[in-house]
């Protein structure tokens, strides 16, 4: 029993430990500030959250010394050593994090590979904060003196192993987060309060064990570019016509987003027999603002969304969620939106964290996350092998929208297209004789389910106007080579509210000739809801003409660099190996043509992109 109790006040007071030195932290960063009292008011609840991570590191800590004693049956002065030690390098893991969250902004992740070459080296470290080094020191010696537990050790095999094997169930199932998984770091942005709430929230050293244990390297991809070439200048200059410095618009209303799961683009007024696949889609689209092609900028959720909130293109064939940028600082519009007032939340048919999704919508600005494990009763709906069908999302994103105040900004991932399921009693439209027809089946009943969730929000009391926009997050299969990989469905429909306000709409509902990307509709909406983002990479498609022109895709080693009517293919390791060729008429690149006189030019621009927008990302 003593040994159960001595376990229970360790961990406690580890935690408070957390709690304490965390406060450190938020006082040395400056998020909390005596003279503005509010600053901890606000920041309360992120700062409570983080106890999670406070009993993760110190359950780490705990089966070292614990586990280590019943092992090795160590004598009390060593046990007390040891103690110390551990302790020791607790505070001192803090103290490097906070000095390097002084300096970038972010937590340390996996920055930890290069953790003693901040300074160049750890002598310059030392050299140049000495004090706070001391003061940690210090701090560590202190502490010993109240953290060393006090127990009779264990006696008999029988009991020592029942005991260590306590010791390491109770230590993996705290580091873990009780879910089931390893809590990642950027678990952090469940706290709310967006980067700041995070940055509260987060213990340093969990953060840095997190990622020394994790196994995972740098995501950055190399790009050959040879010496002779400026590809910073060539970037700089094309980056110079792009971003929201100046916006135009002054819309304030609503704002709808629907990223229809894995819908690819090769399904828009594609027709089996004569049935359309998508016959609500295609409806809308030829009263909406759309493009005459829309390109997702990656293949999984967590990509699609960060290009389209953010406004940037994803690492190169990889996402931004447990990666070592996954804590860095962005500008995504839904911040931006909750400047100007708006209420916010996103909805997904799957588990809100599947693949880091609900956490990524909450680190871009999104105040609250939900998915179905958030929907009432959702045990007992009918579901699919990842969540919820569409049906019952829209639904429940409806219940929620009637709580909370315009302006109202709203994500929704769907579900039904997940699987290759369809709700009882819905006959497959197209057969399912393979897996091929039976997905066109799917995403035809999704269509149908978009098309009511559509009509319900039209019968909607809205106070304010409201914005439509509806594209793919990504597509789940390329039917015919890279280009099919990244065409993804994509319109935006504005709905005026009271028909006797004689204000003209925004934009016109117009297909735009040539290529975009996700990272044009981010800017189309900063420009329209005047919000400032000159940190964005897209175009807005309210006044294309004035940007620069270009849209990129990845895929495998290989990029395609969109401008006007042409496209380049070309490979990242292999300078000037390009091939040019018409994407419109030739959509599956079957078919060479010579470059055009421009098409140099063109190339230099599409590696400087994909080089120096990666440089960006990784600063």
């Amino acid at each position: 029993m003593s040994f159960l109790v001595s376990s229970a006040r360790y961990l406690s007071r580890l935690v408070i430990l957390g709690l304490v030195m965390r406060s450190f932290v938020a006082l040395y960063l400056n998020l909390w500030d005596f003279s503005a009292p509010e600053s901890f008011a606000n920041t309360l609840g992120p700062f409570l959250y983080g106890w999670h991570f406070d009993l993760a590191i110190g359950s780490f800590f705990y089966l070292l010394l614990y586990g280590s004693s019943l092992l090795f049956g160590f004598s009390t002065k060593t046990y007390s050593r040891l103690n110390f030690l551990l302790l020791l390098t607790y505070t001192v893991l803090v103290t490097v994090d906070a000095l390097y969250a002084k300096e970038s902004g972010r937590h340390i992740s996996y920055e930890v590979y290069n953790l003693f070459t901040i300074q160049g080296s750890f002598g310059g470290l030392l050299k140049q904060y000495w004090l706070q080094f001391l003061f940690a020191f210090l701090g560590a010696s202190f502490v010993s003196k109240f953290f060393t537990p006090h127990y009779k050790p264990v006696q008999g095999f029988f009991k020592r192993g029942l005991a260590l094997f306590f010791t390491l169930a109770i230590s993996v199932i705290f580091a873990r987060g009780f879910e089931g998984i390893p809590q990642d770091p950027s678990w952090a942005y469940r706290a709310g309060g967006g980067s700041k709430g995070a940055t509260l929230a987060m213990n340093g050293a969990y953060g840095i064990l997190w990622a020394s244990f994790a196994g995972k390297k740098s995501s950055k991809e190399t790009i050959f570019v040879p010496e002779n070439i400026p590809s910073e200048e060539i970037f700089k200059k094309w980056k110079s016509l792009r971003g929201i410095p100046k916006p135009l618009g002054t819309f304030d209303g609503n704002i709808v987003i629907v990223f229809v799961e894995g819908w690819p683009g090769v399904y828009v007024d594609k027709k089996v027999g004569e049935t359309e696949v998508l016959p609500f889609f295609n409806s809308l689209r030829k009263r909406s603002l759309s493009t005459d092609l829309m390109l997702a900028g990656g293949h999984r959720t967590t990509e699609g969304l960060f290009a389209t909130l953010c406004s940037l293109p994803n690492p190169p064939g990889k996402s931004i969620m447990f990666s070592e940028i996954e804590n860095k600082d962005f500008t995504c519009f839904p911040q931006l939106l909750t400047k100007k007032g708006y209420s916010s939340a996103f909805f997904q048919g799957s588990d809100q964290f599947t693949s880091g999704v609900g956490l990524l919508a909450l680190k871009t600005g999104f105040q609250e996350s939900y998915g179905k494990r958030e929907i009432p009763h959702w045990q007992t709906i009918e579901q699919n092998a990842w969540g919820v069908f569409d049906q019952d999302l829209y639904k429940f994103t409806i219940e929620r929208m009637d709580h909370m105040p315009e302006p109202l900004l709203i994500g929704l991932n769907t579900n039904t297209t997940h699987d290759l399921a369809l709700p009882q009693g819905v006959r497959p439209a197209f057969g399912e004789e393979n897996q091929s027809t039976l997905h066109l089946s799917v995403t035809h009943h999704a269509d149908k389910e978009l098309r009511d969730f559509y009509e319900a929000l039209q019968k909607r009391k809205w106070k304010k106007d409201w914005l439509f926009v509806v594209l793919s997050d990504h597509t789940s299969f390329a039917a015919d080579g890279i280009f099919e990989h990244y065409s993804i469905p994509f319109l935006m429909k504005y709905h005026r509210v009271h028909s006797s306000h004689k204000s003209t709409a925004p934009f016109a509902e117009k297909i735009l000739p040539g290529a975009y990307s996700q990272n044009d509709v981010g800017a189309t909406i900063a420009d329209l809801t005047g919000s400032v983002a000159p940190e964005f990479l897209g175009r807005s498609l309210l006044r294309p003409q004035e940007f620069s022109e270009g849209a990129s895709i990845f895929h495998l080693g290989q990029s395609v660099w969109f401008e006007g009517p042409w496209a380049v293919v070309f490979n990242i390791r292999d300078f000037n190996n390009k091939r040019c060729y018409h994407w419109k008429n030739d959509m599956t690149f079957h078919y060479q043509l010579p470059c055009p006189a421009e098409g140099d030019d063109m190339y230099l621009r599409g590696l400087s992109f994909l080089k120096e927008s990666q440089e960006d990302l990784f600063k």
